[in-house]
């Protein structure tokens, strides 16, 4: 409408390169590119243009900066799955239970994230998520060394 004006008028160049300044960074560099009039003189939209392409490359750094910190999460979740799953413990018939301090011997046993270990009684009625030292994981949740997590 500004680069083409029908009945002979002349192009509002300027008015265009308002337009694209305004409302340009929602738009392809390349298609706005290609839309110019050929009489168009260039250094009136170069700024405009620049500005619009620096923000395009601007918003795909985000997205790598994004996509980056979310595989570094996810290996550090994954990492603390393995280390979490690879913890182990030696019950023999003197452990006893950290809660009623009944002998585990061939007892069930739950072991909560803080390393205390409770008969399986204790740990139903406790529940999953308080241990014996009163800390509800629910609520307050663990953090280890070494953890990407921020606390």
């Amino acid at each position: 409408m500004y680069l083409n004006p029908q009945n002979g008028k002349q192009p509002m160049f300027k008015a265009a390169v308002r337009l694209l300044h305004n409302h340009g960074e929602s738009l392809d560099p390349l298609q706005v590119l290609e839309r110019l009039s050929p009489d168009m003189p260039l250094q009136l939209a170069s700024e405009t243009i620049l500005r619009m392409l620096r923000a395009r490359l601007h918003h795909r750094h985000q997205g790598q900066i994004v996509h980056s910190l979310s595989r570094a999460m996810n290996v550090d979740a994954r990492l603390a799955r393995v280390e979490e799953r690879a913890r182990y413990v030696q019950i023999n018939d003197e452990s006893l239970c950290d809660s009623c301090h009944a002998r585990l011997g061939t007892k069930l046993f739950a072991m909560y994230p803080d390393d205390s270990i409770v008969c399986f009684k204790c740990s139903r009625r406790q529940g999953n998520s308080t241990s014996v030292t009163g800390r509800n994981f629910a609520k307050d949740k663990l953090f280890k060394p070494g953890w990407l997590v921020s606390r």
